[in-house]
């Protein structure tokens, strides 16, 4: 390449400081001049490019820095400046493949390179080479903070969430202020349902943002409030963040997903929307939009866009793979189909209200479900094959599927229960085994004619947003106070040490014995439930287990309950009534109005 022209190179210096001014226009005149007078200068041709790519015009970049790379392979900025201009296009693997040439081509690789290679990674979804490409990329600049902050989001993004904050938190030690890393450390702690440390840790941490400017602090500070059930504050954050321009789906979401939880649910339902409309693919909002349409009464749709709780990732769900096709409520005569449960125990006892209804349009249906089920469904349905989930036994994948459809217990509403009228009005769909009942009725008190209370206050998963929805004995106390019944210990986990605790400074009586499995024996908790006059009980499998039975029950929880379906009580178990809990105040608030009732239905004659 023959040497450039002097006269040329100060015309480039002069169009350099212009573009360094923002003065795009004049500065590309002079480097079209130089480029037509002197075809191969690779500068001015990069730089001409730059002025293109500042203006948003990727198409008229992209063959000046591929010239320029033509011209002077070796040079890592023009490479570089290409693979941004790739990327305008959308096309995040052919940057990365001309990363990839540019990083054989040299024996020393820039930090720069380095660190474009792991961002594309990263964008490609490729987190387990991008956070090897970090690695290398911060062993060549270990002093540069951004990429120890991108690593860590990266780690965020593979899920390695304790490690990520031992990266955010060796920033954060050097640097309290950074901003970025802040932001991350939230997000961080938000995923790990650790939403109030990340709450505390962005207002401790204030003085880091232009608090009356910064959108992205406010955004962070709302899903950080969302978490912590402060549903008030979070819609004032997402509503603060869209005031400052930050419109994107995740400002909706958090809106959306707040105001569901305050029970808004038409509102919801509208933010929900947006934020499909700008990514269709958002699939924990189309879950919860479909929850929200539930909750208003909207089943059809409402089933439909639950079923994106598959691709949503949602906590405690279970998936599996099958080469059987998954049953979309076409006539199944003559054929077998497999259903099986994808969420908890009380899911599954809601299912069963379906169970002979559908084994009346099937040649053979065939139950999987919790092995601790299987009693009380299989002698309920003998009509039915009931067996043990096969994603827990040592099979192969794909092997001994002995049946021609198979769909999950959480999809079945979607095709038998398309609106309230498809309910049936059955009080009880599950019996107790007698002899058993029988035997529990020789237990003081349970073969009594005073009124029997069973009680479920708590749950074996508190966590995240299911912790507010659930009591302490301590807050019964004005209900165990009332003396005219007795009350029956029916929580299936183990209670002993707080009733012992609450025993030492209180005086009540909650009857339970030692010997009765209420974990695993569902057999023995059902009998247990039958012998109850009423069942309080929180929002867990206990309510559904009565509900089923036909025992009369008061369920409290969440206004969002998803067993609801835009009713005052729920469709699926006729005796049972609802208790809603009123949004971000305690649940103990209910216990007044328990106990007033409770007393009301005493008085009555129960």
């Amino acid at each position: 390449m023959p040497a450039p022209d002097p006269a040329n190179l100060e015309k480039l210096r002069k169009a350099l400081h212009l573009q360094r001014d923002g003065k795009i226009a004049r500065a590309r005149a002079i480097y079209e001049k130089i480029l037509k007078s002197e075809p191969d200068n690779a500068e001015a041709a990069n730089l001409l490019g730059m002025c293109f790519l500042e203006q948003d015009f990727p198409k008229r970049a992209l063959p000046l820095f591929e010239r320029a790379v033509r011209l002077v392979p070796g040079e890592e900025r023009y490479r570089i400046n290409l693979i941004d201009c790739q990327t305008r296009f959308g096309d995040d693997m052919d940057p990365l493949a001309i990363t990839e040439a540019a990083l054989a081509g040299v024996t020393t690789p820039s930090p720069a390179l380095l660190h474009r290679r792991a961002v594309l990674l990263r964008q490609a979804g490729r987190f387990s080479e991008a956070l090897a490409a970090y690695d290398a990329a911060i062993r060549a600049n270990p002093e540069d903070a951004t990429l120890l902050v991108e690593f860590g989001q990266t780690l965020i993004l593979a899920g390695k969430h304790e490690e990520a904050l031992r990266v955010l938190d060796f920033v954060l030690a050097a640097d309290p202020g950074h901003r970025l890393a802040l932001l991350s450390r939230a997000d961080a702690l938000n995923q790990m349902y650790r939403s109030q440390e990340a709450r505390d840790l962005l207002l401790a941490g204030s003085a880091a943002f232009e608090v009356d400017r910064d959108a992205e602090y406010h955004l962070s500070l709302a899903n950080s409030h969302w978490g912590s059930g402060e549903h008030s504050l979070a819609l004032a954050g997402a509503d603060r963040a869209l005031a400052l321009g930050l419109a994107g789906p995740d400002s909706h979401l958090v809106r959306g997903k707040a105001l569901y939880h305050l029970g808004r649910f038409a509102e919801a339902i509208e933010a929900l929307e947006k934020v499909l409309a700008l990514d269709p693919e958002r699939h924990e909002a189309a879950m919860t939009l479909g929850f929200a349409c539930l909750a208003n009464g909207d089943l059809a749709r409402g089933w439909a866009l639950a079923e994106r709780r598959m691709e949503a990732g949602t906590k405690g769900l279970i998936t599996r793979k099958f080469s059987r096709p998954k049953w979309q409520g076409e006539p199944l005569d003559g054929k077998t189909l497999m259903i099986w449960d994808d969420q908890g125990i009380g899911d599954v006892l809601r299912s069963a209200s379906m169970f002979r209804e559908l084994a009346e349009r099937v040649g053979q249906l065939i139950v999987e479900c919790h092995p601790k089920l299987i009693p009380l469904l299989a002698r309920n349905f003998p009509q039915i094959e009931v067996r043990p989930r096969q994603h827990e036994a040592a099979v192969t994948l794909f092997a001994a599927e002995a049946f021609d459809y198979q769909c999950s217990f959480g999809t079945l509403p979607m095709h038998l229960r398309p609106d309230i009228a498809s309910f049936p009005r059955q009080r009880a769909f599950l019996s107790p085994d007698p002899v058993r009942v029988a035997e529990l009725r020789m237990r003081p008190p349970l073969g009594s004619d005073r009124p029997k209370v069973g009680l479920s206050w708590t749950s074996g998963n508190r966590t995240g947003l299911r912790a507010g929805s659930y009591l302490t004995l301590a807050d019964l106390l004005p209900l165990l106070a009332i003396d005219a019944v007795d009350f029956v210990l029916l929580d299936y986990t183990d209670r002993s040490a707080e009733i012992a605790e609450l025993q030492e400074t209180a005086n009540f009586t909650l009857h339970s014995w030692d010997d009765l499995d209420l974990f695993d024996d569902l057999e023995t908790v059902a009998a247990l439930a039958s012998c109850m006059d009423l069942v309080i009980s929180a929002n867990t499998s206990v309510a559904d287990m009565a509900g089923a039975l036909g025992v009369p029950t008061w369920r409290f929880g969440p206004v969002t309950g998803t067993i609801l379906l835009g009713e005052e009580n729920p469709p699926w178990s006729p005796a049972t009534r609802y208790l809603r809990l009123e949004p971000e105040k305690p649940a103990r608030e209910i216990v007044p109005h328990l106990a007033g009732d409770l007393r009301q239905w005493l008085d009555a004659g129960r």
